[in-house]
């Protein structure tokens, strides 16, 4: 629908071609299109026209209730306007300007600021006078004449070698607990300073300081008469403790490496009879003791022997189903979808493992899935299927994702449907619909299957297929009525060059693309005279170079031509047992 823009021809504003009239200033433009739209009258029509006002200023019609007009922004209450503006006033309103009073200059000088930090012991004692009464008493201790004040000299004293021997193994921890030590001794020699209380006689108050967390033993509590112990005897109880520590982590390293020890070692003795623990993987090689340098071999591991009256018989394991082929494909076709045309369901299947018995024929699909899609699960689901009939489980018991049971009476229900039986008709008018030169049998109608489902081969698969058929099942000639070569059969070629005998494989197409089959090249055809050269002649005559690469340009010896590339197979490491005659006559030389 196309839509067009008009302009009223009172105001000029712009309006859509159908409007019936003007909204700016009421020009009517269609009077019928008006009178329609007021015929079409709302149920909330008349409580809408009750709920509008009009705005005073610009007469357009607003809700009521509104504080100001949508149009022109007039305020329609009286009341907000009002508050309004004295809000705006207000804001308006300069800062009235206050006088402070001036504060006059402090008192205080530079002196007095700094009187607590000049305090020193001589300024407490003359405003204390009391303190110096006991400052030169030497009546409570005496100095004992090995202790000394000031920093320790490292050459007044020797470490010990097992404490040196206890650093240097692990100096990091030593130097922590030597320094916490020395913390220790230090806080607790600490005196506080005297609490000054003016009221009555000065006391010694000693405090006691929160005990330092450290691994060492606190050191003795001595008197006040004991004299401090000097650093010579610190050093040496630290040297204590220290080895105390080491020799304690020393033992429970050794106790942690007996606990962790591989339990796949043992013990041999050297030739000079030294103890050397080795582990199971060293058995039967050679090598040096560690201590005397002495070569030495270990052991290899004796294995029991058993007699033959002791040796029990193996069990045979059986199973079921005798014969198995793997990754066959299945195809499930929809006539109503199908498409004639070559390779058209070659990729529309699934695989499927087939189980040959004497009574049935078993068809196990172990994964859902297009053919290929999961190559790495597939594997282990086929062991266990295979290891349940070992263990002779039923088929009901078998756990996989699909499973078909062909009974022996309908096994003769199969039939050929790619190629075709000779004188009957394909379904497929003949086109290779399952992929080129593969095989396809159709499978009897089941009723769990309304679509009809089929298998196709290769020609190594549809050979094992036959032979399963036949010596398991009991089904024999099946597809002997086609052109498929249930056996290699070959056509004698004589070479053109030395007169030597050519093996010709037949129906060459059925080989090609089969992984199942390796084939070598036994001789050449000439496309233009039809004579045959055998390998052994060409690589003789040097045709076509020392690999044969050329040989599609190289020149007949007879018709001097160009021979082409017309190779002749055989299977590889095959016997010839009923070559066929060629019935064509074959070129002679000139």
């Amino acid at each position: 629908m196309k839509m067009q823009i008009v302009s009223c021809p009172h105001c000029g504003t712009y309006l859509l071609h159908d409007t019936a009239d003007c909204h700016a200033c009421g020009h009517v433009l269609n009077e019928r299109a008006q009178a329609q739209s007021k015929s079409r009258l709302l149920p909330t029509d008349g409580a809408v026209s009750d709920d509008m006002g009009e705005c005073p200023n610009c007469h357009e019609h607003c809700r009521t209730g509104l504080v100001r007009c949508w149009s022109c922004g007039t305020f329609l209450r009286s009341d907000i306007e009002e508050a309004y503006r004295k809000k705006q006033a207000m804001s308006k309103r300069e800062v009235e300007h206050i006088d402070l009073p001036i504060l006059e200059a402090t008192f205080v000088t530079e002196e007095d600021s700094f009187q607590k930090r000049d305090s020193t012991i001589d300024s407490l004692v003359a405003e204390f006078p009391y303190l110096s009464e006991n400052m030169t008493d030497d009546d409570d201790f005496d100095l004992a004449s090995g202790a000394a004040f000031g920093e320790a000299v490292d050459e007044e004293f020797e470490v010990s070698a097992e404490l040196r021997f206890a650093l240097e193994k692990n100096e990091s921890q030593a130097i922590e607990e030597q320094e916490t030590f020395r913390l220790q001794v230090t806080e607790e020699e600490v005196v506080a300073p005297p609490v000054l209380d003016l009221g009555s006689q000065p006391k010694e108050i000693v405090t006691s300081l929160p005990p330092v967390q450290s691994e060492l033993a606190a050191p003795p509590v001595r008197s006040n008469d004991e004299p401090p112990p000097s650093m010579q005897e610190v050093e040496a109880a630290a040297a204590d403790d220290l080895l105390k520590i080491a020799a304690d982590e020393q033992k429970d390293i050794q106790q942690v490496r007996k606990t962790i020890r591989s339990k796949d070692t043992f013990i041999v003795f050297c030739p000079q009879g030294c103890r050397i623990r080795v582990k199971e993987r060293h058995r039967g090689k050679s090598g040096k003791c560690p201590r005397c340098q002495c070569d030495f071999v270990v052991p290899k591991k004796p294995v029991p022997r058993k007699s033959d009256a002791d040796a029990a018989p193996e069990p045979v394991a059986t199973s079921r189903y005798k014969k198995w082929l793997s990754d066959i494909r299945l195809h499930t076709v929809d006539p109503t979808k199908l498409r004639i045309k070559a390779d058209s369901l070659f990729n529309e299947c699934q695989p499927v493992d087939l189980g040959f018995s004497e009574d049935d024929l078993l068809i196990a699909t172990l994964l859902v899935g297009k053919f290929g899609a999961n190559p790495k699960k597939i594997p282990p689901l086929r062991t266990a299927m295979i290891e349940h009939f070992f263990k002779q489980g039923t088929i009901e018991q078998l756990t996989v994702a699909a499973k078909k049971v062909l009974k022996k009476d309908l096994l003769t229900q199969l039939s050929m449907a790619q190629p075709a039986p000779v004188g009957t008709e394909s379904l497929f008018a003949d086109i290779p619909v399952f992929g080129t030169n593969r095989i396809a049998v159709k499978l009897p109608k089941m009723p769990d299957s309304p679509l009809p489902q089929y298998l196709s081969f290769c020609l190594s698969e549809f050979r094992a297929f036959v032979e399963g058929l036949q010596t398991v099942c009991g089904l024999e000639g099946f597809g002997a009525n086609t052109d498929i070569p249930l056996s290699d059969e070959y056509l004698t070629r004589k070479c053109a060059l030395s007169s030597a005998p050519i093996k010709e494989l037949s129906k060459l197409n059925y080989y090609q693309k089969d992984p199942g089959f390796k084939l070598e090249v036994t001789g050449w055809k000439c496309a233009g005279c039809g004579i045959y050269i055998s390998e052994a002649a060409r690589v003789e005559a040097k045709l076509g170079g020392a690999n044969g690469k050329a040989i599609a340009k190289a020149k007949c010896p007879k018709c001097t031509k160009k021979f082409g590339d017309l190779p002749l197979y055989q299977v590889a490491g095959s016997d010839v047992e009923k070559p066929v005659e060629s019935s064509e006559p074959e070129p002679a030389m000139a």
